[in-house]
């Protein structure tokens, strides 16, 4: 249905204006390159093979001119066959992330972020569906910038249209000066044919993304926050470090509130200087070495982006800053400034060896003063990263979603993983995390559970039945709570890097021994984890089932979630090499190719509780 290769003009494959008008000139291919030029400016693009059908565009547009020229549009264009179109879409926001939507196309849909943080109210994703040849292509935006996804019905002539894809810098309000000479990347766009509308063929990206950006590791972290929120002291957080060395946690992590004054912390941001009055009161090194002494890594939350209106370096030195409606922002685009957050990120890393940070962003800035679509700003951030990564090589970067308002592509180049969302509900999070490997690897989505024992206050019906009972938060505060059963929360902790927060001495011993099996048996096979991509074979209002497989077809994790149920049995079709003879239980082998034309009968006992069956081929 994509008709590009019909494309012999500027205009048909990029939307380049600026005050030399727009760039139309006729277009040279050379195979998989292309480019124009108009005199003023030159455009060229690549597009590269990722592998499983993936293509991504990318290029730059050049001043090649002796004056300046400003630039107010900078978007790819693709175009394809008019006919009858679904969109597919999704909105970001908090303990609302990743909320996808099909739509009917009839003339414009589109999506868009105009925030310094770039997936503030939407995804940069977008599936274009033909109801004609039930076949649709995935689009994923990677723009430094604010930035737009628009697909419109085109009129070409009478009642003949075609359907035009545009994706790139927002528009709106854009003046990019470029020097003579000077050049700037056109977003890149990662695109391939899905032939599912299920899970939108997400696991060739999965595929592609872990072979271009591999994760170090796939950790087990803990994380204070919701166990005493910003109340901590050394004397509740010294439990919790011994009961996460007898887990197998790897990362102890203590969160906001363990720097300026109570209570009104936060007024230090930009300043990052530990409080000598509340929390640790100045002794944070000492729980940074005593997690050290139990064989974990130090980490420490931070927001190195904002500054509080009160922070004493905003008064200090204000040409470094923005000022937004709710606080200050760094401006990364004055080098002065960016040397400035860099030392003061590393000084404290350097003070409390810290070998994990968790990099939060809670604020939002719409306007721009260079009028670049926050090009520049996302330069220099991109710039303070990079460095942060150059000078400690071992050092993981987390990056917390703010719910959902920086979490894409883009961002897992530049993070280790995610935390993406403050609700630890297991329920609301798997759906988070159902919808969010639409357009990213599962290992970079991180899975926060936070939940407590109790025992002999719930009745059972059956004697045999274990009266030991977990509740979990169901929202960002525990302001709402619900059960869960052990087998669910196993089932939710699989696929990507495990996050507990919650007091690990409420748990009894029968869960926490299970917890602690669980974890040691993730960490056996976490090369296979590191590596799996994901396909989603059932989503029903009773049912989900994740495929985790390997890149070869040997190996294969099913995992089955329960809701409300009415059936004993359910039968998956595991995506399999027909090649490959697999064991399916210990006395039970199956050809590949039976496999794939008869499926697998997985028998059902609970409703609200996970299942799981591992495949591999002998």
């Amino acid at each position: 249905m994509n008709i590009f290769a019909q494309n012999k003009y500027a205009n048909q494959l990029w939307k380049i204006l600026g005050d030399f008008g727009e760039l139309n000139e006729e277009v040279v291919w050379n195979e998989n390159n292309i480019s124009a030029e108009n005199g003023k400016i030159s455009v060229f693009s690549k597009i590269e093979d990722g592998g499983n059908g993936i293509r991504v565009r990318n290029g730059k547009v050049k001043n090649i001119s002796d004056d300046a020229v400003v630039l107010h549009s900078l978007s790819s264009k693709f175009s394809f066959d008019g006919g009858e179109y679904d969109v597919y879409s999704q909105y970001n926001g908090w303990q609302s992330e990743s909320l996808g939507k099909w739509q009917t196309l009839v003339s414009t849909i589109s999506t868009s972020s105009s925030s310094v943080r770039n997936a503030h109210g939407s995804a940069p994703f977008m599936v274009l569906w033909s109801n004609q040849s039930n076949r649709g292509t995935a689009f994923h935006l990677n723009a430094y910038s604010s930035w737009e996804i628009k697909i419109s019905r085109v009129h070409i002539s009478c009642e003949k249209t075609i359907i035009e894809v545009e994706l790139g810098v927002m528009s709106g309000g854009v003046a990019i000066t470029l020097e003579p000479g000077e050049e700037i990347e056109i977003p890149e766009v990662i695109y391939y044919t899905v032939f599912n509308r299920t899970d939108m063929d997400c696991w060739k990206l999965h595929g592609y993304l872990n072979e271009k950006y591999p994760r170090k590791s796939v950790p087990v972290i803990y994380n204070t926050w919701l166990c005493h929120f910003d109340h901590f002291t050394l004397e509740n957080v010294s439990p919790q470090i011994e009961k996460a060395q007898k887990l197998g946690v790897e990362y102890f992590v203590i969160d906001a509130g363990w720097f300026g004054s109570y209570p009104i912390w936060w007024s230090a941001r930009g300043d990052w200087d530990e409080s000598e009055n509340f929390g640790f009161k100045g002794k944070m090194i000492e729980v940074a070495e005593k997690v050290r002494a139990c064989g974990m890594k130090f980490g420490l939350w931070l927001e190195p982006e904002c500054a509080s209106f009160d922070a004493k370096i905003v008064k200090e030195y204000p040409d470094y800053f923005i000022k937004g409606p709710d606080s200050y922002f760094i401006d990364f685009a004055n080098e002065e400034a960016g040397k400035y957050i860099f030392e003061k990120i590393c000084s404290v890393i350097d003070k409390y060896g810290a070998e994990f940070v968790k990099f939060d962003f809670n604020a939002d800035l719409d306007f721009d003063r260079y009028n670049s679509g926050f090009t520049k700003y996302a330069a220099g951030h991109r710039a303070f990263i990079e460095k942060l990564r150059k000078k400690y090589p071992n050092l993981y970067i987390e990056n917390c979603g703010s719910g959902g308002a920086r979490m894409t592509v883009r961002d897992g180049k530049l993070y280790d993983s995610f935390w993406p969302t403050d609700n630890q509900s297991p329920y609301h999070g798997l759906r988070i995390f159902k919808d969010t490997i639409l357009r990213m690897s599962p290992q970079w989505i991180e899975n926060w559970i936070s939940v407590c024992s109790i025992q002999n206050m719930i009745p059972t019906r059956f004697s045999d039945e274990n009266s030991d009972k977990l509740l979990s938060t169901n929202d960002a505060l525990w302001d709402s709570i619900t059960g869960v059963h052990n087998s669910f929360l196993k089932g939710f902790l699989t696929g990507g890097p495990i996050g507990l927060s919650f007091d690990l001495t409420s748990l009894s011993e029968n869960s926490f021994e299970e917890l602690r099996e669980f974890i040691a048996e993730f960490k056996s096979k976490r090369d296979f984890w590191r590596e799996a991509v994901c396909h989603i074979l059932t989503d029903t209002e009773s049912m989900l089932v994740l495929e985790f497989r390997n890149s070869d077809y040997s190996k294969i994790e099913l995992v089955v979630f329960t809701h409300k149920m009415m059936q004993t049995n359910i039968r998956v079709y595991p995506w399999v090499d027909t090649q490959l003879k697999y064991q399916i239980s210990q006395d039970e082998f199956l050809g590949g190719n039976k496999l794939k034309e008869n499926g697998l009968d997985i028998p059902i006992k609970k409703s609200y509780s996970a299942h799981f069956v591992t495949i591999h081929s002998v």
